[in-house]
């Protein structure tokens, strides 16, 4: 399914959270805070694009692909690198070319 999204779909959700089960006793809320378009050199089926998700400042996630699910999205599961804190939160960084 995610090959088939493109930056307009991700930009309907923006500030919208997105459920993460570490495990069963463990859930976090992730907010999707930003959508960029990159530039693009070479042929891509569609324009690049990247995700930033912002969370709590602990735990830390590691670089990884995580299940998330949002209630209009459904679960999608995303590869994710931490990028550092801002202010009071983790961001979350996913690529898509």
């Amino acid at each position: 399914m995610l090959d088939k999204l493109h930056v307009e779909h991700w930009q309907a959700h923006l500030q919208q959270d997105f459920a993460l089960h570490l495990s069963a006793e463990t859930a976090m809320d992730l907010r999707l805070t930003d959508v960029t378009p990159l530039s693009a050199q070479g042929v891509y089926s569609r324009q690049p694009y990247s995700l930033e998700f912002t969370g709590p400042l602990r735990p830390v996630l590691p670089q990884a692909t995580y299940r998330l699910k949002n209630d209009a999205m459904g679960e999608l599961e995303i590869f994710l690198v931490p990028v550092g804190p801002s202010g009071q939160a983790m961001r979350y960084e996913a690529i898509f070319t």
